[in-house]
């Protein structure tokens, strides 16, 4: 005897064009565990109706984990033919625990489709109503313009700015006395030098 069958959710079966090719069956669904080290799995089994495609649930431990309720996803997929199975019974030990219709490309774009269009519906009538259009809102922009003040260039931050500033100045005036001084100097040593 297995137990007790654990909680499942989001259980889904797509019949869907697939590489390399192909149509495949996907199965999906959401177990419950009883630790981090648990992992769901399905596996093929016989059913009576050949219409349903039948899966056995069992649920294996690998390694250390943690005691620690998670929910984790189950998967199957299989290689059919077109509308080969219209249902997929899923089972814990003999007891069915869900019955999922499987749906083709096209039979999932309508129930979204479909989906999509109740949910319009529903909040159709809840939208915030549109602004009345006025020459309000443009006056007020208008004076916002007029009473914003005119950009100014920003205050030097401690003395790091004028620092500069006074350095430049510095160099200006002391490069023109360097210029003197290295006029005043006569270089025929090195005018000697290279004619040897």
């Amino acid at each position: 005897m297995a137990g007790p069958a654990p909680k499942t959710r989001d259980w889904r079966a797509i019949e869907n064009a697939h590489k390399p090719k192909g149509l495949h069956v996907l199965v999906s669904g959401q177990v419950q565990v009883g630790a981090t080290n648990m992992e769901p799995r399905l596996t093929e089994t016989p059913e009576r109706n050949p219409k349903n495609l039948g899966l056995n649930l069992r649920i294996e431990s690998y390694g250390a984990g943690d005691d620690v309720m998670v929910w984790k996803a189950a998967y199957f997929h299989k290689e059919v033919t077109a509308d080969q199975y219209d249902h997929v019974v899923v089972r814990w030990d003999v007891k069915q625990i869900a019955n999922i219709p499987v749906l083709n490309d096209r039979e999932l774009a309508e129930r979204a489709d479909a989906a999509i269009k109740a949910l319009n519906q529903q909040h159709a009538g809840k939208a915030k109503p549109a602004k009345p259009a006025g020459k309000k809102p443009a006056a007020k922009k208008a004076a916002s313009k007029k009473k914003a003040p005119a950009k100014k260039k920003p205050a030097a931050v401690g003395g790091w700015a004028k620092g500069k500033k006074a350095k430049k100045a510095k160099k200006t005036k002391k490069a023109p006395k360097k210029a003197a001084k290295r006029s005043t100097k006569k270089r025929p040593a090195k005018k000697a030098r290279k004619k040897r």
